[in-house]
């Protein structure tokens, strides 16, 4: 079926397209902590309904395409760098959906039949005789999905967006107590650890997927992905790197048990709600304990992840002890990635000002030898830091050079009559400037948005993007 949406600016059908998109995420998000049918993730699906039915307009249908890790309205790939949109992907991909078409006069019922859908377990989708089938038995006739016969090379967007879709089933598994899909978790930090131990694209490329949205779900994802990192610098065996994942990427399950308004809650915690806040760890603790198949030192991971070296965090414990290595690798990865992620409350801090911060404020909180790996995986120009070289012309450190520690590769950005653009290739820093004729600067400070830049350029034309081949419809 074909879409025609003239009838809308281009520009504002990007926008309501992607909306759409972002809500269906969020719902599904969303329903990690609620019911389908509470008011809550009823309330994003009406929005989401409403800016269905403008879309469609007189048309026949709209459809939606997972295209190598993009979300693809009317041939062109969405914009957004919402951590949401991963939640869409990752859903889609897992249970071997590569598109969701919406006819006109499609009904609320109706679109939460398919988030509830997206949101079961892809063992449960595949017995109910797969995505197609388990709609058409809640009677959904205006949504229809196409099923993949065979799935594409992954890559790190999908790698990314899966793991978020893993985290997501295990917070809503948790709270209804039922068991972890552990061996999702295993497949998605297998991925992770071969990306690391090959290209380490997922690694250089989370500048781009930084944002407030979703804090819970991808702040775990990142943590895992740099701890794996911070393991392979320190010589972690594959085993060891897998282990890790795993107690990384699922340290933050007890959250799960958190009121929803404390975790979003933009200004200081008052003192009751820092302890509903506190119990989290020992909450994901006892998790964990009761299942099989995961680490036990994931188990630890989560019951230690906020103690820090000095016992100074939380939960307090009657005799203090030495801490898991894994925990202390945690904890310093937990500092820098919430420092370098936006907050309700405050701005990203830039990533060398986080490091600043790192030193000055928690140096007896942190492992002094693993800190120091730490600094040296990032080196004296963390991937993410900005440059400045004049006034329109900068450049963002985009991985670390090997060979010259202090030369990372960067790409260059120059400010072309009022409007920043990035330059596709990448070069060591040294090639775009004399080191003494630059200084690191802040991007809020010079009106750059830079995870927005990032994600912007790597998004190409549909006719870039591999094909996903051996459609069929489901």
């Amino acid at each position: 079926m074909s879409v025609e949406l003239e009838a809308l600016p281009l520009d504002e059908r990007r926008a309501l397209a992607e909306r759409a998109a972002i809500g269906l995420a969020r719902a599904m998000k969303n329903v990690s902590f609620y019911e389908v049918g509470h008011p809550v993730v009823r309330e994003v699906l009406a929005s989401v309904l409403a800016d269905l039915d403008e879309l469609l307009g007189e048309d026949d249908a709209l459809t939606i395409k997972m295209v190598s890790g993009y979300v693809v309205v009317q041939n062109t790939p969405l914009l957004s760098r919402h951590a949401s949109i991963g939640n869409l992907v990752g859903a889609c991909h897992r249970r071997g959906v590569e598109a969701l078409s919406f006819e006109r006069g499609v009904t609320l019922g109706e679109v939460e039949h398919l988030v509830a859908m997206l949101a079961a377990e892809p063992a449960a989708v595949e017995g109910a005789g797969g995505p197609a089938r388990a709609l058409a038995a809640q009677g959904v006739e205006r949504i229809s999905v196409e099923r993949l016969s065979s799935i594409s090379k992954v890559d790190w967007r999908w790698i990314h967006a899966s793991a978020l879709d893993v985290l997501r089933s295990a917070a809503r598994q948790a709270r209804v107590g039922r068991g972890i899909d552990v061996a999702g978790v295993k497949l998605s930090v297998h991925d992770i650890v071969d990306d690391v131990l090959g290209q380490r694209s997922i690694v250089y490329n989370l500048s781009s997927m930084k944002g407030m949205d979703e804090y819970t779900f991808i702040h775990a994802l990142h943590l895992c992905i740099l701890s794996i990192e911070l393991g392979r610098q320190i010589g972690l065996s594959r085993t060891q790197l897998e282990e890790l994942g795993i107690a990384t990427l699922l340290h933050d399950v007890g959250k799960i048990f958190v009121p929803l308004e404390i975790l979003r809650k933009p200004t200081t915690l008052t003192e009751a709600e820092f302890a509903t806040m506190s119990r989290h760890p020992a909450q994901g603790a006892a998790v964990l304990a009761g299942e099989s198949g995961v680490p036990e030192v994931a188990t630890v991971v989560a019951f230690e992840h906020h103690m820090h070296l000095d016992h100074s965090g939380y939960p307090k414990v009657r005799q203090p002890r030495p801490l898991h290595m894994y925990s202390l690798m945690a904890s310093i990865v937990d500092v820098y990635d919430a420092l370098t992620t936006m907050r309700p409350y405050r701005p990203a801090l830039p990533p060398h000002r986080a490091l600043e911060v790192i030193r000055e404020q928690y140096q007896e909180r942190l492992e002094p030898r693993l800190l120091r790996h730490f600094l040296h995986m990032l080196g004296p120009y963390p991937w993410g830091t900005l440059v400045r070289f004049s006034e329109s012309r900068f450049a963002v450190v985009t991985r670390p050079n090997l060979a010259a520690p202090d030369h990372p590769f960067a790409r260059l950005v120059e400010i072309i009559s009022g409007r920043p653009a990035l330059a596709e290739e990448e070069s060591p820093l040294h090639g775009l400037a004399d080191p003494g004729h630059f200084e690191i600067v802040d991007p809020l400070t010079v009106g750059l948005d830079l995870p927005a830049l990032l994600h912007r350029v790597q998004q190409p034309s549909l006719a870039d993007l591999p094909q996903q081949a051996d459609a069929e419809t489901a």
